[in-house]
Parts: C-alpha cells; sequence; structure tokens
C-alpha cells in the first residue's frame, strides 16, 4: 500500500501531534491547578475534624453496647419451664 494512495488523498495537516511524559502531564497539570484559599481548607479541616468526632463517638457508643449486650447463662436457659397454656375461645 502506497502513501499516495487515493483514500489519503484529503488528508491535512491540521497541527503538531503533542507528546509529554507523565511527569510533565503532571507538572502542567499543577500549574493549571486552581489555588484553594485558607478559609476554604479551614472549612474542610474543620468539617473532617467533626466527621472524625463522630465516628469516633459512634465506635465507642457500639463498644459500650456490645459490652453490656450480654446473653444470659446457660443454666437458664436450660431450667425454664416451657409449659403452654390452654387456648379458650
Amino acid at each position: 500500500m502506497d502513501i499516495d494512495s487515493s483514500d489519503q488523498s484529503d488528508a491535512e495537516f491540521t497541527d503538531k501531534v503533542k507528546t509529554q511524559t507523565f511527569k510533565q502531564y503532571q507538572q502542567e497539570q499543577l500549574i493549571k491547578a486552581m489555588v484553594i484559599p485558607a478559609s476554604k481548607l479551614a472549612e474542610t479541616a474543620k468539617r473532617n475534624a467533626e466527621q472524625l468526632r463522630v465516628f469516633e463517638a459512634a465506635a465507642e457508643d457500639e463498644r459500650r453496647h456490645s459490652a453490656s449486650d450480654k446473653k444470659p447463662p446457660t443454666k437458664k436457659l436450660e431450667t425454664f419451664p416451657l409449659t403452654r397454656e390452654r387456648f379458650e375461645d
């Protein structure tokens, strides 16, 4: 197949193909990145700290609940009288 074939005759040069390494791409993205104001960072830090406090409180509540959630002694279950009352209409 020839480069001068008729199926490529309408191809036109548009622009240079841009090739770059991943490191160059990362540097370009850092340069283009939006600067976050300190107030926004403070709000984010405050929100993250609040979420951490809520999570720790929930974990503590779960620990307390699991410690207080005890099963009855097996001896009591074995000696429990299993009787039924008569059903009356």
